[in-house]
């Protein structure tokens, strides 16, 4: 039997949540279950292409890395910042790196 409560609803909508972003460009991407439009930095832009792609909490520091000239250290702190936020924003769940 399935769980018509709400907590089945919520999991229900939460599921896939990554593929339901829509990019425009390199610089806006809608979430099309939610209904926002969010303006991106070249590198956020990367950093949630890689995201979609699989990549994990690594490799995304070394986009980063490379694409901003820091360090590791930094690196890793600005991608931990970056799924803080997008998490927060409920753009992805809690279950990704």
């Amino acid at each position: 039997m399935q769980n018509g409560g709400h907590e089945g609803r919520k999991q229900q909508k939460r599921k896939g949540r990554i593929p339901k972003l829509r990019f425009y460009g390199d610089q806006f991407v809608l979430d099309t279950v939610g209904g926002r439009f969010y303006r991106l930095t070249p590198i956020a832009g990367s950093l949630l292409k890689a995201l979609i792609e699989g990549r994990n909490e690594d490799q995304l520091a070394e986009i980063v890395e490379k694409q901003s000239g820091g360090d590791h250290t930094r690196a890793t702190r600005d991608v931990e910042f970056f799924l803080s936020e997008i998490r927060s924003l409920d753009l992805v769940d809690d279950s990704g790196p």
